[in-house]
C-alpha cells in the first residue's frame, strides 16, 4: 500500500513521502498565485481554484489569503462562500457541500499522528 494509500484509509503514513513533497510545491505555487490576486481578478481565481481543488461547483469565493497543504483533496460544492484566512490542512479529504458559509478565520484539518509517545518514537 502506497503512502498516499494509507493516509487516505486512515492509517500512519510517511508524510515525507516524496508523493507528498510533489503535491505540496504544486499547491505551494498555486496559492501564491492565488493570494497575490485583488478582491476584483475573479476569472483567475477562480481559474487557479479549478486547478488546486480536486473538485468545485459553481457560485464559490474564497477569501485572501487562503492556505492549505495539497488542495486536491478539497471537494467544494455550489453557492460556497469562504472567508477571509481560512486554512484547509487536507492531508485527507475535505468536502464541502452546496449553499455553505465559511466565516473567516476557520480551520479545517484531517491531519492525524499518533498521540501515544511509545508510537511516535520511530527508529529510522
Amino acid at each position: 500500500m502506497t503512502e498516499f494509500e494509507k493516509c487516505m484509509v486512515g492509517e500512519y503514513y510517511n508524510c515525507h513521502d516524496k508523493i507528498w513533497g510533489d503535491m505540496k510545491r504544486h499547491a505551494r505555487k498555486l496559492l501564491q498565485e492565488y493570494n497575490a490576486l485583488s478582491y476584483e481578478q475573479k476569472a483567475e481565481k477562480l481559474s487557479i481554484l479549478k486547478q488546486l481543488f480536486g473538485g468545485i461547483g459553481t457560485n464559490v469565493s474564497v477569501g485572501l489569503p487562503f492556505i492549505c497543504d495539497y488542495g486536491q483533496k478539497i471537494y467544494v460544492g455550489n453557492n460556497v462562500s469562504v472567508n477571509m484566512n481560512g486554512t484547509f490542512v487536507d492531508c485527507n479529504k475535505i468536502t464541502i457541500g452546496d449553499n455553505v458559509l465559511i466565516v473567516s478565520n476557520v480551520q479545517l484539518y484531517t491531519a492525524m499522528h499518533p498521540v501515544m509517545l511509545s508510537e511516535r518514537l520511530t527508529p529510522d
